[in-house]
């Protein structure tokens, strides 16, 4: 998302945004997904959506700094004040005869909207910043490849066990593990090391698509057993092959971003990457508008994913233009 990340001079700029752009057009037809068996088959091929903006917003980030205190405060006002203009909008939509207590509750955890949960996931890692810099740094580095794998194993896979029954309180960490840093740390982490070259590789490219197309077969696999077994949310972006399969996309972004690609210039998509915490922020309440649209839901997906990315990106643009660069800026249009 524009907002989240200060974009570096030069030509690479361009196909910062074309990432962008691809991540927040995945949000969406993650949002607009019909729920079934299209999960199965669809979701893995965009599962990479939250990985990829958390990925640039490390790469992009320096591990060395002599004013920590100056870059927490850029970082999060930038986001904070549109998540908190955002969640009380959706909370006026969703529910609109509930006291002050309920916006309390969801600008403490995300929940005015479905995908709010981000920003709160983004400020932890600005303020973990520092110190995931020093372990990058550090002979333990190793350390960092395992907290998303090993907390995913216990919160995602422990449900499966036949004997395994969770009461309330688990399920509550749970839910907190998957809006905590911990379940994406692999994303950020990953961008913080090839960003600050602590890790330098060559990678090829058509062996990274290769290794990206066999674990979706995978992803699709696992969903599918979920599915079959009856468990909630197979579809989830939080799952081993998930990881996988973003983590060998995040390497084939890295790959793209080291050659020759940074010279291409769409300027349809970079416009989008430019307007994508817009988009991201509004896209929900788009829908929801949509929803009440008459014959809207016999749009066939994925069209009604570019509607909404189109109607999404069109509010946002007429919307800054009108407001001005400060004012937009507030409101997280672009």
């Amino acid at each position: 998302m524009s907002g989240a990340v200060e974009i570096p001079a030069g030509a690479r700029n361009n196909v910062v945004q074309v990432f962008r752009a691809i991540a927040v057009i995945a949000v969406v037809m993650i949002h607009t997904t019909p729920i079934g068996v299209c999960e199965v088959y669809c979701r893995p091929l965009i599962n990479f959506a939250v990985a990829t903006f958390l990925f640039l917003s490390g790469y992009l980030t320096k591990v060395e700094n002599e004013n920590w205190m100056s870059f927490f405060k850029k970082r999060i006002l930038r986001v904070l004040v549109p998540y908190l203009i955002w969640s009380i909008i959706y909370t006026l939509v969703n529910e609109p005869n509930q006291g002050l207590s309920v916006l309390g509750n969801n600008l403490l955890l995300g929940d005015a909207a479905i995908h709010l949960y981000y920003i709160l996931v983004y400020v932890q890692f600005v303020l973990l910043t520092p110190l995931m810099g020093r372990l990058a740094q550090s002979r333990y580095h190793w350390l960092g490849w395992l907290v998303a794998p090993v907390t995913c194993l216990f919160f995602r896979y422990s449900w499966l066990l036949p004997a395994y029954h969770p009461g309330v309180m688990v399920a509550r960490i749970s839910l907190l593990w998957e809006n905590s840093f911990v379940a994406w740390f692999t994303f950020y982490y990953l961008g913080l090391l090839l960003g600050n070259r602590i890790m330098e590789k060559r990678y090829s490219l058509k062996g990274l698509t290769l290794l990206y197309v066999l674990s979706l077969v995978l992803q699709m696999a696992e969903s599918y057993g979920w599915q079959q077994a009856g468990i909630m949310n197979f579809a989830t972006q939080l799952k081993l092959t998930s990881l996988l399969s973003s983590s060998l996309f995040l390497l084939i972004v890295y790959t793209v971003l080291q050659g020759k690609a940074h010279a291409v210039n769409c300027r349809l998509m970079v416009m989008l990457g430019d307007y994508s915490f817009g988009i991201y922020l509004s896209h929900i309440l788009i829908m929801k508008l949509l929803e009440q649209v008459p014959y809207y839901s016999a749009v066939p997906y994925p069209v009604t994913s570019a509607i909404v990315v189109v109607i999404s990106f069109m509010g946002c643009y007429l919307g800054y233009r009108l407001c001005g660069p400060r004012l937009g800026k507030h409101l997280g249009l672009r």
